[in-house]
């Protein structure tokens, strides 16, 4: 469905300090649960505590990298967007990511939106949100200088305060 809000919407996201923070040149390496390589998209969360959880999942350890830093994105308002609304949770539950590459790479590749949410793996009643890096209306995003991550201690496994 494409929407277009009349507030200013935020995301976070979450990356190591030696990449730039709001890049999608790793999506384009590498890929993602959502796009296949060759494309240039950014992810991000729509709250910090999902990008905490994403990147938990990513590293599959409990003990996360201290060179994390956190940029806070703002979508302007009235700025097109679109969110994946007729979607089978199923596909987030399995390692095969064919189905969910096929939803993103036409949401690339037909260039209607720089911002698409697409429901989390991780928490089901939040989203994630790619950028499309080559759209026109990528510029009119803005972001925050990047910050040190924080992690609760308690989310670090054998650590103590």
């Amino acid at each position: 469905m494409v929407f277009r809000p009349e507030t200013a919407k935020h995301a976070y996201r979450i990356v190591q300090s030696r990449y730039p923070p709001f890049d999608g040149s790793g999506t384009r390496r590498w890929g993602s649960r959502w796009v296949s390589p060759g494309r240039w998209v950014v992810h991000a969360a729509e709250t910090y505590a999902l990008a905490v959880l994403e990147n938990l999942v990513h590293w599959q350890t409990t003990a996360l990298p201290l060179s994390l830093v956190c940029v806070r994105v703002t979508i302007p308002a009235g700025l097109l967007q679109e969110r994946m609304d007729d979607f089978s949770s199923a596909a987030l539950t399995t390692a095969d990511f064919h189905s969910t590459r096929a939803l993103g790479d036409q949401w690339y590749d037909q260039g209607r939106t720089s911002v698409l949410w697409a429901p989390s793996a991780v928490s089901p009643y939040e989203s994630n949100l790619l950028f499309n890096q080559r759209h026109p209306d990528f510029s009119r995003i803005a972001v925050e200088p990047p910050t040190s991550a924080y992690v609760d201690w308690r989310l670090k496994a054998g650590q103590s305060p």
